[in-house]
């Protein structure tokens, strides 16, 4: 059995509605919780939490995002995000 997905097949599983689970380091120890995610289609994953959350500033604290209107390198924490009135972790 292989566990291995491949893009298109990735790309499927994330458009349909799962649990995550999200693990960062916070004052040195992990901090693994649940999170709900949304995503579209060749888009980015975003987390869904609030902003003041202890996910969303241990990821802010990781992984900034630059100003807005700016693209980031690589993936990023904006906190916060409104989409659609719900507070998300990009």
């Amino acid at each position: 059995m292989s566990y291995t997905m491949s893009p298109a097949e990735r790309e499927q599983f994330l458009t349909q509605p799962h649990v995550g689970v999200l693990s960062v380091v916070e004052n040195g120890a992990p901090l693994t919780v649940p999170v709900w995610y949304g995503y579209q289609l060749g888009g980015r994953v975003r987390v869904i939490t609030g902003p003041e959350s202890r996910k969303a500033r241990a990821l802010q604290a990781i992984a900034p995002c630059p100003p807005p209107g700016r693209v980031p390198p690589a993936p990023c924490a904006a906190v916060p995000e409104l989409e659609a009135g719900m507070p998300t972790v990009a």
